[in-house]
């Protein structure tokens, strides 16, 4: 028979892989990726990246700034979406929510002696939880958000993937 603690218990193993959505520390730039870019003249531009080269070190875009040097970049921004932060708040609600209710129900039918039945009072906020999860991802994926990084912290890597030889290109922040 499951007590309060296994709901907490159970709460706490569902929310370790949203820690792990919030806890990356750098973006790879990827081709296809949208970015802005604040150039140290002024300009400001927004692009489809195309290719990352590394001799000389530079970035490849699709449109009117074919190639920008990273020397010449002030800022760079990557469009990102917010599913993540859609899913932790969509769960949470609905959970919460779902959980409220179902205790509330289990201490109504056990008649004024208190719910005795934690089991699936669990289940149905963790299932009610998963349908919130859901639909904020739907949502929070809907809505594009800009991540600033700084450009000059870069590692250039090499490696052969399904394609044949591939460049990559990773910005810490």
């Amino acid at each position: 028979m499951p007590t309060r603690s296994s709901v907490l218990l159970a709460w706490c193993v569902l929310s370790i892989p949203f820690a792990a959505v919030y806890g990356q520390r750098n973006i790879a730039l990827r081709p296809g990726q949208t970015v802005r870019v604040w150039l140290a003249d002024g300009q400001r531009f927004e692009g489809r990246l195309v290719a990352v080269d590394s001799s000389p070190l530079v970035l490849r875009f699709a449109g009117s700034h074919p190639v920008v040097a990273l020397t010449a970049i002030n800022s760079l921004w990557v469009r990102r979406h917010s599913a993540g932060r859609g899913a932790l708040i969509g769960g949470i609600l609905v959970g919460g929510f779902t959980f409220g209710v179902t205790s509330w129900a289990c201490s109504v039918i056990a008649e004024g002696s208190g719910c005795h039945d934690w089991g699936p009072v669990t289940l149905i906020a963790l299932g009610g939880g998963s349908v919130g999860a859901l639909l904020g991802a739907g949502v929070g994926g809907l809505f594009p958000r800009w991540k600033r990084v700084e450009p000059q912290r870069v590692t250039i890597s090499f490696g052969v993937g399904s394609r044949g030889l591939q460049a990559g290109a990773r910005i810490h922040f």
